[in-house]
This record gives structure tokens, sequence and C-alpha cells, in this order.
């Protein structure tokens, strides 16, 4: 008989290992205390600050040599917010390790005033490289275009399903059951018009290949506070930098920089007028203070609600799945997140530190 094969009706009685369980009783206690540990021990505040302490230092680049090297480009990427913002002013001041090449800010399209005054501020006060606007196309038409198509249209076929880039909007079933659709926007109006400009700036023709060798050094404006969304390039040739992290700067240290400095305006949270990832207090702020806006969030709401191709979902902006200019927003979310937070503060910060930074 082969070695390790246990003869028939024989068993070896099991031998205890300290902190290894034996029998399903065991195994059950441990899994209940791991579970315990985990929602007592692990805050979406410590895992931040985990990310945090990994990407303090500054990255080195080598060529083909193992000799150190500069990038080809340093871009930083403008969400327009109070972070991005504050690291582009840091930087015209002389107050960052290096200077930026260029500054991209893209345009959705459906961006608040604030935002387009801020942007217009820092292009005049941004000295030390040029500051472009990209922009794909008007999110707010593309999105009232595809819930609702013209007949034997283009895009009568598509749904927000589709390649109709997709708003993280919230999806009522039948039975009160709501979701949330796969979130395509920030990739086709930030993430992909900077990339195509960065390519122009390199002198890259279309679906031609990046030279070898090339380093683009994007710097997004990501705090502290929010190193949980810290993410890499996917292009071999752009590497991503997080200045503000490195700094060790937090959002709040952000905020302190303008106060204390009293040299520049405090910039709004940059992000679509109509975006879903909105907290009621941002909301109760539009509607309060930016009433036009708010109800061009209203109309559009009300225009995409039947705008899912083949089912029988309603769509709203809102996570409630109710009209948007139904709603109370005096009350207090009651939502629990993994991390202890409600709803509206776990994606307070979204977009993968393009827009609302």
């Amino acid at each position: 008989m082969n070695r390790g094969y246990r003869e028939q009706g024989k068993s070896k009685k099991p031998k205890a290992k300290p902190g290894f369980a034996i029998n399903a009783e065991q195994m059950e206690y441990e899994r209940r205390k791991l579970l315990e540990e985990m929602s007592t021990k692990v805050t979406k505040k410590s895992l931040n600050n985990m990310a945090a302490v990994a990407a303090t230092h500054e990255p080195i680049y080598k060529d083909e040599e193992g000799k150190e090297r500069e990038p080809t480009l340093r871009i930083l990427s403008l969400g327009a917010g109070v972070q991005s913002s504050c690291l582009a002013l840091m930087a015209q001041e002389g107050l960052t390790k290096h200077k930026p090449d260029y500054m991209i800010f893209a345009d959705t399209g459906w961006e608040p005033s604030f935002v387009y005054e801020h942007v217009e501020y820092l292009k005049k006060n941004i000295t030390i490289c040029p500051l472009i606007t990209v922009e794909r196309s008007n999110i707010r038409e593309d999105l009232i275009r595809a819930a609702n198509p013209i007949p034997g249209g283009n895009e009568e076929w598509k749904s927000f399903a589709g390649r109709v880039p997709n708003p993280p909007l919230f999806a009522a079933r039948p039975g009160g059951k709501v979701g949330m659709l796969y979130r395509q926007c920030t990739h086709d109006y930030k993430v992909i018009p900077i990339q195509k400009e960065m390519r122009r700036i390199l002198g890259v023709k279309p679906r031609h290949r990046v030279k070898k060798g090339t380093i683009v050094e994007q710097w997004i404006g990501i705090s502290t506070d929010e190193a949980m969304r810290m993410k890499k390039a996917r292009l071999p040739w752009l590497e991503s930098r997080w200045p503000l992290i490195e700094m060790k700067m937090s959002r709040a240290d952000c905020l302190r920089w303008y106060r204390d400095g009293k040299k520049h305006p405090m910039p709004g949270k940059s992000s679509c007028i109509g975006c879903p990832y909105h907290h009621n207090d941002q909301w109760k702020n539009m509607q309060k203070n930016y009433p036009e806006d708010f109800e061009d969030a209203c109309e559009v709401d009300d225009k995409i609600r039947h705008g899912l191709k083949n089912t029988e979902a309603e769509l709203f902006l809102h996570k409630s799945a109710k009209p948007l200019r139904s709603i109370d927003f005096q009350e207090k979310p009651k939502q629990q997140s993994l991390f202890g937070e409600t709803f509206d503060e776990e994606f307070q910060d979204e977009c993968e530190g393009l827009c609302g930074v």
C-alpha cells in the first residue's frame, strides 16, 4: 500500500495544536472571534493610515542600466476641489519638492458654477506650467439622450448597462430592492480624456504605442484620510503619485493651509451637479444656496426614470430611490456600512481621486 493512504477502518486520533481548531465547535468559535476582532479593530481610519504609511516615500525611477533618472513628464490631475487645488497652489508657491510640467482639468460639462469659477481663478494664478482643460462631451446631455433615445437613432439600442457611460445611478426593482449601477463615468469623462491629453503632449499619434522608457508621473490629490482610494496606474508608461500623502497632509490640513495662508479662496467640493454620490448635506446645500443647480439635477432625475433598457427597474439620483424634488434633506441617513459610517460618509469622496478632490 502506498504511503499516505490510510488503511481501511483505521484512523489516527487528531492531536491538538496551539491555536488550531480541531472540531466544528472550536472552528465556529474562532470564526466568531475573528469577526469580532475585525469589527472592533479594523476601521476605515486605520486602513487609511496603513495605506498612507506605505506611500510616504518618493518614487525612484531607473533606466535600463539601473541608474536613477527623472520622469519624462510630471502632470497634475486637477479636480478643482480642496485637495488637488491645494496641491496645485503649493507647487506654484514652491512648497513641493518638484513642480508639475502640466496641470489637466477634465470637464464633464456638468460641473457646478463655482467649480468653473475656481478653475478660472487657478488659470490666472498658476504660472509655473500650463493648465489645460479637456473634455469628452457633456455628461448631462449624454445621460438624458441615453435614457430617452430617439426612435431609430444611434442610441436606441443602448442602455446604461451598455457602452453609454454609466453614472452609479440607484436602480429600484419591483419588490423594493435598491441597487447601484456599475460606475463608468469617471473612467470615460475623467481618466480617458486626461490620458489622451498626456499622449498628445508626448507626441504620440492615435493607435500608436508610447515610446519604451517613457515615464509620466501623474500627481493625484488624495490626502492621508483617503489613502484607501490610491490605485496604481494600469498603463506601463504611467506612474501614479500622491504628493499630499508624501507630505502627510489630510483634507483638514489642506483646509487649514487655505485658512492660515489667507491668499486663496476656499474651493468647494468638485463633482457633477447630479452625482449620485452626493450625501444629504450636499443636496441640502445645493437646494438652499444653488437652487438653479438643484432644479437642473431634479430635471435630469425626472428624465432618467425608465432609462434602463429591457428591465422594470426605475433609476434615481438619490439613494432613497425617490424623486429628488420630493426628498426632505433634514433627515439624517440611517444606513450603516462595513466600517460603521453612514452611506453618506463612506461615499462622500468617491471617484478615484479625480472627482471630489
